[in-house]
């Protein structure tokens, strides 16, 4: 399932997007950890994940930060999937059923898959400026 980095990663990037249209706001790595209530080191590592995504822009020195690279309306939380998460965070396969017998495995995938679809479409249909929306930005 999906990782504590996923869930920071969103929180960061919700924070981004409600500055987004003010084009000279840049946020320094500490005050985003500090207005998304986020560890600071472990906010450096994801910012470098977003910034390699391509979802977030980075520039140096004075005046520098870190800013959303697109529009809200642009960015899909399974880009934030896909820059945070390795492998399929879907897998069952990774979920201590490595020595389960292959019969359990099929049952299991069996049923799981229309729900690991239910996941994906969701996570491909809701953007970031989706959140805003439910969150009053």
């Amino acid at each position: 399932m999906l990782s504590k980095s996923w869930g920071y990663a969103v929180r960061a990037l919700v924070k981004m997007a409600a500055t987004h249209d003010d084009l000279k706001r840049r946020w320094s790595a500490e005050e985003l950890a500090e207005a998304a209530s986020l560890p600071p080191s472990f906010l450096a590592k994801i910012l470098q994940q977003l910034t390699a995504a391509n979802l977030v822009a980075s520039s140096r020195g004075r005046g520098g930060g870190v800013r959303l690279a697109r529009d809200p309306k642009e960015i899909r939380l399974s880009e934030v999937v896909a820059a945070t998460e390795e492998g399929d965070p879907f897998s069952l396969d990774s979920a201590g059923l490595e020595d389960a017998t292959p019969k359990l495995l099929a049952e299991l995938n069996e049923r799981w898959h229309p729900y690991k679809n239910a996941v994906r479409e969701f996570l491909v249909e809701t953007t970031l400026a989706d959140l805003m929306e439910r969150e009053g930005f």
